[in-house]
């Protein structure tokens, strides 16, 4: 038989796919759950600059979705959350379908990051993959494409944009050592272990 040689396209689908669970009843329960968690959480969001930044704990949420949906399902549950939470908690804030897809960008990267990762907090290698995934997102959403999204709506300018921004660097170690504490333990739980792609043997 001969080979099948893959373009780095195919690969990285390919490999997206390989990460991806498969659908069941458990998963859809625990994905309903991880929603109605983050609907929690952004009840204690705080603008900080009004329709600039938010303080959010939100990515508590985001992080256990990635580590349950994987790449794509994450993506597109990110997508289908942020379109629910315009409609109850937008505050009169105008639906703006770019921060949509920067979400789903978002969750995909979050799949990408967390699902079928064992982290143990002892560990240094996985405090590096956690800030890694951390700049990752930060960078993309906080940094980059929010910025962008905002100066074509609104046209504030990008000085300002990234003034309001520069302290956001701070929230980057918040966010590992946040997740570092939560998810290890929760990787401990045998339910959750295969829901996260992990065997029910915990890697020492």
């Amino acid at each position: 038989a001969s080979a099948v040689i893959l373009t780095a396209p195919e690969r990285k689908g390919a490999n997206m796919r390989k990460n991806s669970p498969k659908l069941s009843v458990q998963l859809l329960v625990a994905l309903a759950m991880i929603v109605a968690l983050c609907f929690v959480l952004e009840k204690f969001s705080i603008f900080v600059i009004p329709r600039l930044l938010k303080l959010s704990p939100a990515f508590i949420g985001y992080t256990l979705m990635g580590s349950v949906a994987g790449p794509i399902l994450s993506g597109l549950v990110s997508a289908v959350y942020d379109m629910l939470s315009f409609f109850f908690l937008s505050q009169g804030q105008p639906f703006i379908i770019w921060f949509t897809l920067i979400e789903a960008l978002q969750g995909i990267l979050y799949g990408y990051f967390f699902y079928g990762k064992e982290l143990r907090f002892e560990r240094k290698k996985d405090w590096l993959w956690v800030t890694l995934a951390t700049v990752a997102v930060m960078g993309v959403g906080t940094f980059t494409l929010t910025p962008l999204a905002l100066h074509l709506q609104y046209g504030v300018p990008f000085v300002a944009l990234y003034a309001t921004r520069a302290w956001s660097v701070f929230e980057i170690p918040l966010r590992v050592f946040v997740t570092m504490l939560i998810v290890p333990q929760l990787q401990r739980i045998p339910e959750l272990r295969k829901l996260m792609g992990l065997s029910n043997k915990q890697k020492r």
